[in-house]
């Protein structure tokens, strides 16, 4: 009897260490170790937008510690960004009393880009996807003052300590910051 309680033990001990080992989110295949992170291209009329998203992914990458970020010389993967659009869209509008027309009140900009994962070991591309994320922003002056949850992380104005500046430009970063995000998501979850 002594047995058999010492081989479910260890039975039940080496399933849960065996699925430790499993995610259901996927992981990096086992051969990539690096990735090197060429220019964004920006073909989007927004300046400057290309070089804050490089920064970005490149400080989350290395701040993740996902891959080691080297010169493709050396790389064992890379990863391409193509910024596609960057578009301001009216998202709330509202008809105030005794007027004849309508009034946005919050704008959301949208960036968009093509984003290739590319094996350079086994020269071919792991994804090819297409990605965006936005930012709002109102018609005031001061986006710290608003009402509006700019980056939607369910903080408003004086509560959310990111929420300064000029607020289509605060939009942009919030919007370049939430796109870098979901392109590190993707490298991390591909398998």
């Amino acid at each position: 009897m002594a047995y058999v309680k010492i081989s479910i033990i260890a039975f039940i001990g080496l399933v849960v260490t065996g699925c430790g080992f499993y995610s259901l989110k996927g992981s990096i295949p086992a051969h990539i170790k690096s990735i090197s992170l060429t220019p964004v291209v920006n073909e989007s009329s927004e300046f400057g937008v290309s070089e804050n998203l490089e920064i970005k992914l490149t400080e989350r990458m290395i701040s993740d510690n996902v891959l080691e970020v080297t010169g493709e010389d050396i790389a064992d993967s890379r990863l391409n960004v193509i910024i596609t659009s960057v578009k301001d869209q009216p998202y709330t509008i509202s008809a105030p009393t005794g007027l004849n027309y309508e009034v946005v009140e919050e704008w959301r900009i949208t960036i968009s880009a093509k984003v290739v994962w590319y094996d350079l070991t086994r020269n071919e591309p792991l994804f090819e996807k297409s990605i965006s994320d936005w930012g709002a922003y109102g018609t005031g002056l001061d986006i710290h003052s608003d009402g509006i949850d700019n980056d939607n992380d369910g903080f408003l104005d004086a509560e959310d300590d990111d929420e300064y500046g000029s607020p289509r430009e605060s939009a942009i970063e919030f919007a370049l910051r939430k796109l870098s995000e979901r392109i590190i998501t993707e490298v991390t979850s591909t398998w």
